[in-house]
């Protein structure tokens, strides 16, 4: 099949004006899996699983002022070539009713840029949808997985208060309280006189990564949802 075949099978289903499927598109073309692959779950005597923390609901932290509903689902907080350090989030998303994963459970993830703005300050109130940066949803995965890529906030100054470098989470997920909290950077100076990074236990090391075309920093944050009230 040449590449604009290709193509068009994939514009198929993305016209603008139309949710429905092209009346000429035939199905993508499967290839063989010729790696056997089984996943370790299915597997005998898999290893036991794990949140990163303790067995306890995620501490909640405020929502702040700069929160926006109705952001893209993405796997890249931030636009392309955005200046600042490329900083990789990992993490599950638990229950703590059934301490299994949750499967489809939706974050709202939004941060400031290398300078400590956020969209908001940039566009002089609060941006239109296409304006939208430097925030996404996403969902987890059927083993409760989420991942995304952006780069590390810099600190702001809030009034008299410094916060320190951190990135927003708000949680959704069937049967459980929603959750509104911050993750923090272990070694940030601003975080001891922050109001609330200061009773944060959510505040996690990264580790710097190097692979053939350099390097990133990266972190694990996994969250725990409580039951519905």
């Amino acid at each position: 099949m040449q590449r604009r075949q290709f193509l068009g099978l994939a514009a198929a289903t993305s016209a603008s004006t139309s949710w429905l499927l092209r009346a000429d598109a035939t199905p993508t073309p499967a290839t063989e899996d010729a790696h056997q692959y089984v996943h370790f779950l299915q597997a005998q005597n898999p290893p036991a699983v794990v949140p990163e923390a303790k067995w306890k609901p995620t501490h909640p932290d405020i929502l702040g002022p700069y929160h926006v509903g109705g952001a893209p689902f993405r796997g890249k907080v931030t636009p392309p070539l955005e200046p600042g350090e490329l900083l990789v989030i990992r993490g599950r998303v638990w229950s703590f009713i059934t301490k299994t994963p949750l499967a489809s459970a939706v974050l709202d993830v939004w941060q400031a840029d290398h300078q400590g703005k956020y969209d908001f300050q940039h566009a002089g109130g609060k941006p239109v949808r296409a304006q939208f940066r430097n925030r996404i949803r996403l969902v987890t995965d059927e083993e409760g997985h989420y991942e995304y890529e952006t780069i590390k906030p810099a600190s702001y100054r809030a009034g008299e208060q410094v916060r320190p470098a951190h990135i927003h989470y708000l949680l959704q997920a069937k049967g459980h309280k929603q959750l509104i909290t911050q993750l923090y950077f272990k070694g940030d100076p601003h975080l001891k006189a922050d109001p609330w990074g200061s009773k944060s236990p959510l505040v996690i090391d990264l580790q710097k990564i190097k692979n053939e075309r350099g390097t990133y920093l990266q972190g694990v944050f996994d969250l725990v949802l409580d039951g519905a009230v």
